[in-house]
């Protein structure tokens, strides 16, 4: 995500510090794709990816048997 220029100018001047970033910025939480937690979310990413070629499976397997239970035919005689 990228600031806008204004915005950078903002910032940079309500510091105060000469580059040290206020205290909201450096509240602000940070992206790191090689940490723990961003290896738990490409793995989930990937295995929600793999998880949506199971439903058509699912849908026919639900037609089988709404199928079957419709079309029997069984005599009580």
């Amino acid at each position: 995500m990228r600031r806008s220029s204004s915005g950078a100018r903002v910032a940079e001047g309500s510091g105060g510090g000469g580059g040290v970033p206020s205290v909201s910025e450096a509240a602000l939480p940070t992206y790191d794709p090689l940490s723990a937690a961003g290896r738990r979310e490409a793995t989930r990413t990937r295995a929600l990816a793999r998880a949506v070629h199971c439903i058509p499976a699912v849908l026919l397997v639900c037609a089988l048997l709404l199928w079957l239970s419709a079309s029997s035919h069984t005599h009580l005689d």
